[in-house]
């Protein structure tokens, strides 16, 4: 458990500096930290977007881009629904959240919180406020605690780096 907390405090501080630059990774993923010389670095930034200097909390996207097991529900829902001009994800700080909390999951219990489900019943899940996650009962409470926060549906509940 040690080197799950080494490991995810290096995370939680990898992702906090590109979010004080303000830029949004859009696809984090446990393919995309590396130990280089033993410390974590966070590489990929293929769909990383700067935040735009008139709103500072959020960048939308026009389709949808990342890794399922990973992403968040405001990246799989239209923010633009009914707006006439196609579909338009809002994407924000706690979308990174979101992903470094099925992270931590995997790191945890060996697969993300979504793993056992097909694709459909996947998107669903992850967007269902009344979907619930479930966790080992050997697992710390602590970790538990920090998973659930990452992994509320609603963004604006989900804690800060």
């Amino acid at each position: 458990m040690n080197f799950i907390r080494l490991t995810w405090q290096q995370m939680l501080g990898a992702v906090h500096s590109i979010h004080e630059a303000k830029i949004i990774h859009g696809d984090l993923k446990p393919a995309n930290f590396l130990f280089v010389k033993g410390a974590l670095k966070l590489i990929d930034f293929g769909i990383a977007r700067a935040i735009q200097s008139d709103d500072t909390t959020n960048i939308y996207r026009e389709n949808q881009v990342g890794t399922l097991n990973y992403m968040s529900p405001e990246a799989i829902l239209d923010s633009g629904a009914g707006g006439g001009a196609g579909p338009k994800m809002r994407l924000g700080r706690a979308s990174d959240v979101w992903s470094l909390g099925c992270i931590l999951y995997q790191m945890c219990c060996g697969k993300t919180p979504f793993a056992n489900l097909h694709m459909i019943p996947k998107l669903q899940a992850i967007v269902n406020p009344n979907h619930e996650i479930t966790y080992p009962e050997s697992l710390d409470p602590a970790a538990v605690d920090a998973i659930g926060l990452c992994l509320r549906r609603n963004p604006g509940e989900r804690p800060g780096i």
